[in-house]
């Protein structure tokens, strides 16, 4: 998606553990940006509106400074969307959760909410992703039809809110799935590595600014994928 002087940024945390609460809540508090004691709409598609996600993110949205943070629950085939619409748009700040990257855009696809989301963005809506929330707000994800075959692997559109293509907390298995997503991607392809306790903010012409540790920056060179220095 391509900027349009686009001023408020979206914040993209990593999570992972271990990690403190009072480090989660104090990035949080700095993804609130301007408004005390926002109201937050929670999406947890990623992890099936799991309660116990719900729960845990909820204390620590609460503890960074929020007013109320709303469920708002989509993983379910019957989801009323008008209500969900509505609790969206009365939000101060939409919170994508973590869990797996394709279950969380497959319901927002099958209820018809990524240009609804993408139009709230436009309009200067605060986003905030965490974990496999964050990887949403980006462009591109990656699948794998058997996930010992690289030759399975294919791409996904994500809400492009960024765009760019992240991981997060990544370190331990060499940053895999984002090199995969790169190759897919092609050369001249960039993608970027968000550490375990990492937060980044990033708009929508590309601008990214570190807000904790530095982020990674890989490329494609001609199908060898690349840490840049």
């Amino acid at each position: 998606m391509s900027g349009g002087g686009r001023e408020t940024p979206a914040y993209l945390l990593a999570g992972g553990r271990p990690q403190s609460e009072d480090s989660m809540s104090r990035m949080l508090t700095q993804a609130y940006g301007d408004t005390p004691k926002p109201r937050v709409a929670y999406i947890g598609t990623a992890n099936g509106d799991n309660p116990a996600f719900y729960a845990m993110m909820k204390l620590l949205l609460m503890k960074a400074g929020a007013k109320q943070v709303a469920n708002v629950r989509l993983a379910k085939e019957k989801a009323d969307v008008a209500k969900a619409k509505k609790a969206l748009e009365s939000a101060d700040v939409i919170f994508l959760s973590g869990g797996e990257v394709e279950d969380g855009m497959i319901w927002l696809k099958k209820h018809g909410l990524v240009e609804y989301l993408r139009e709230l963005y436009r309009q200067g809506k605060q986003f905030v992703g965490v974990s496999a929330g964050t990887i949403m707000l980006g462009e591109y994800w990656v699948r794998w039809e058997d996930e010992d075959d690289d030759d399975t692997a294919s791409l996904f559109t994500c809400l492009g809110f960024v765009p760019a293509t992240f991981d997060v907390h990544g370190e331990g298995e060499d940053w895999k799935e984002l090199k995969t997503a790169l190759k897919l991607m092609g050369h001249g392809a960039r993608g970027y590595g968000v550490p375990r306790g990492g937060m980044v903010s990033g708009d929508s012409r590309g601008e990214l600014v570190n807000m904790e540790k530095s982020l990674l920056t890989f490329v494609n060179d001609n199908g060898q994928i690349r840490l840049e220095q």
